[in-house]
């Protein structure tokens, strides 16, 4: 059982790892240059990045968030005190930002998948701002379920 739950975990990190790296990639790069664009250039990259990848991050984010399910399965069945602990946080924070994501992101997704760069909306700033809160209340939370899921993993080691 030990293999399957070393495997199981290897999974669910590097599921999570990725999204929540693109999270962080997002917050450090995208963010800030979107901050100083114009209407019709901002509406030109939003509209252009939602068509590039605005099909599979919820494929992504849903799958790296089902990953962490049989890890903590595993750790109940394997009575693994640190890693249901972990597991359980992981899960937890992983939620919050799909939530958020939801509730915040992908509204404004939605738009920006139909804007004209031609013909910006007139509340394309408000619209910016709403997705970069969701942003920067969802990246740390990814990053949060990351940590967790290491810590899990490397948990045996370090409390020995």
């Amino acid at each position: 059982m030990g293999g399957l739950m070393a495997l199981t975990q290897l999974v669910s990190l590097l599921l999570v790892g990725v999204i929540a790296g693109m999270f962080v990639a997002t917050q450090i790069g995208q963010v800030r240059v979107q901050r100083t664009l114009g209407a019709r250039d901002f509406t030109l990259v939003k509209h252009s990045f939602e068509v590039a990848v605005g099909r599979i991050m919820p494929v992504l984010v849903i799958a790296a968030g089902v990953s962490i399910v049989p890890v903590l399965v595993l750790s109940i069945v394997t009575a693994d005190r640190a890693a249901l602990v972990f597991s359980a946080l992981a899960l937890a924070l992983w939620a919050g930002a799909i939530v958020v994501t939801l509730m915040v992101n992908v509204p404004v997704n939605r738009l920006a998948a139909e804007w004209d760069p031609e013909s910006p909306p007139s509340d394309w700033v408000q619209l910016r701002d709403r997705w970069h809160l969701g942003q920067t209340i969802r990246t740390p939370m990814a990053l949060a379920s990351f940590v967790c899921l290491g810590l899990g993993m490397a948990w045996p080691q370090l409390a020995s």
